[in-house]
């Protein structure tokens, strides 16, 4: 079935289409008829436009059909290449396709570019009482929060894993990643989530990092994965960050402040 959209969009193409054939017809027509003995100008023209009228409809509709639906496969297709089935979000292929692209324009522009990598905390346990369809429903109650919560157009938001969750922030420095890591936790503690009737609390720690010019990345992952380790080691439910001014070192040499 197609959508009240795409029906608009379908009706609109078709009547379009039929108008172009409709005229091509007549012109080529009124083009060939002196070619064309024993009949007048008029008369093949006009019955050109008959003809036209009749069978251009139909046939404009059907094309037009045909072309929704394959321009709705493709939507469809390019949707599940790039986003994670359970979340909605985004994969972590898409992801790193955008990280790639924002990576870029921070060369270009020096404009700060930051990520944050949100991991459950104690996510075992609520898989443990609730089952994995509780988990997962707390999973995607998370996923559609951070969604909303996303500036659009500037964030980008991934299931990077399990419990795990990657936000890219453009256009933010350290202050303003850490701002926002804070704010994500602090709604995340207070996130209403029920399964079954039955609440479920939510918890997490968060590592954040502002990433260098020309940083891969697996190695921006890396620094965070180390921030979001720490965090968890002090207690969870907290946020670690590297320093803004962070001299840049090998992977093997990264440490956290």
């Amino acid at each position: 079935m197609l959508s009240t959209s795409s029906r608009l969009h379908t009706s609109v193409y078709a009547t379009l289409l039929s108008v172009v054939l409709i005229c091509a017809t007549v012109h080529f027509t009124h083009f060939v008829a002196p070619f064309l003995d024993g009949y007048s100008t008029n008369t093949v023209t006009y019955t050109a436009l008959i003809a036209s009228c009749i069978l251009a409809p139909p046939a404009s509709i059907l094309m037009a059909v045909y072309s929704s639906k394959l321009i709705k496969i493709q939507e469809q297709l390019l949707e599940l290449a790039t986003t994670d089935p359970l979340t909605g979000l985004l994969n972590r292929r898409a992801f790193a396709h955008r990280y790639e692209r924002e990576s870029a324009r921070y060369s270009r522009t020096n404009r700060p570019l930051s990520l944050l990598l949100i991991d459950l905390d104690y996510f075992k346990l609520i898989n443990d009482k609730h089952g994995h369809a509780g988990g997962d429903a707390a999973l995607r109650i998370l996923s559609q929060h951070l969604r909303e919560t996303s500036r659009f157009g500037t964030d980008d938001v991934a299931r990077w894993g399990g419990e795990e969750f990657a936000v890219l922030l453009s256009d933010s420095g350290h202050q303003s990643a850490m701002r926002a890591a804070e704010r994500l936790r602090r709604q995340i503690e207070t996130l209403k989530v029920t399964f079954n009737d039955t609440p479920i609390r939510l918890e997490a720690s968060v590592g954040v990092i502002v990433c260098r010019k020309g940083e891969s990345l697996e190695h921006a992952v890396q620094r965070a994965d180390l921030c979001l380790r720490q965090a968890k080691d002090q207690g969870r439910n907290r946020v670690m960050a590297f320093p803004e001014d962070l001299p840049a070192v090998d992977s093997d040499e990264v440490s956290v402040a």
